[in-house]
């Protein structure tokens, strides 16, 4: 059987412009709120990364902590809206609402449970080297995606074990892609390069684009879930041979 071909870091980033032409002045509406809370927290970066986990660990403020998990939540709801964007053009964005999504009933608990688990693992993985949790927070990292697509589940009281299958599931999701989504990641360092220039007024460009490119990334994988491209798979295995 002919193996699907998965899109590379450009072409990612190429549908995600496409994706956002002619509809920025939505699209920035709806990055507001958490723009906005990053710079009333003196600048501090502004967006979900799965890395970030780190900052969790340090010493924070309460304030601090408190903008750090707003804006984690705000932005995983940006994001499942992005996604309804790529599936239906027709997706009409609500700009509060949608940012606000994730603290409804049937979001809140679940990726809260996620999210927790996900920082408990990938800390756990970085105490025995800082690779390794590196590696495990790409494997984890479309966590949030599979809970909205598997959103029927949303009543069933296993909560606890709703966020385990979904960590399970991205970490098999992730098998054979998760160097795609480093080098993903690697290309917009000039665009972070120019947000700190900015004193994060690029921010209005690069955050909708970067999670955008996010969106699009899991898009195109989970279309072609359990087809990992060979090539991909080759290059991955070879990065992280050590590992």
């Amino acid at each position: 059987m002919e193996t699907r071909q998965v899109m590379t870091p450009y072409q990612i980033r190429a549908r995600a412009r496409e994706e956002l032409a002619g509809r920025w002045p939505e699209i920035i509406q709806l990055h507001l709120i958490p723009i906005l809370l990053s710079t009333f927290a003196a600048g501090g970066v502004y967006g979900f990364n799965i890395l970030s986990f780190s900052r969790l660990a340090g010493t924070q403020n309460e304030e601090s902590l408190l903008v750090t998990f707003l804006v984690t939540f705000i932005t995983i709801g940006i994001s499942y809206s992005l996604l309804d964007l790529i599936r239906s053009q027709s997706y009409k964005i609500r700009p509060v609402q949608d940012a606000l999504q994730v603290f409804s009933n049937k979001y809140f608990l679940p990726i809260f449970l996620i999210q927790l688990l996900m920082v408990l693992f990938v800390t756990l993985w970085s105490l025995l080297l800082v690779i390794p949790g590196i590696i495990m927070s790409y494997a984890y990292s479309q966590a949030f995606y599979i809970y909205k697509d598997r959103l029927e589940e949303a009543d069933d009281p296993r909560y606890y074990s709703i966020a385990l299958e979904c960590l399970a599931e991205s970490k098999d999701l992730m098998r054979g892609h998760k160097a795609r989504l480093l080098f993903l990641h690697l290309s917009f360092i000039g665009w972070y390069l120019l947000e700190a220039m900015t004193l994060g007024l690029a921010s209005l460009y690069v955050r909708p684009y970067l999670n955008m490119a996010e969106a699009v990334f899991y898009a195109d994988l989970a279309e072609g879930y359990g087809e990992p491209d060979e090539s991909t798979a080759s290059e991955e295995a070879e990065d992280f041979a050590d590992f």
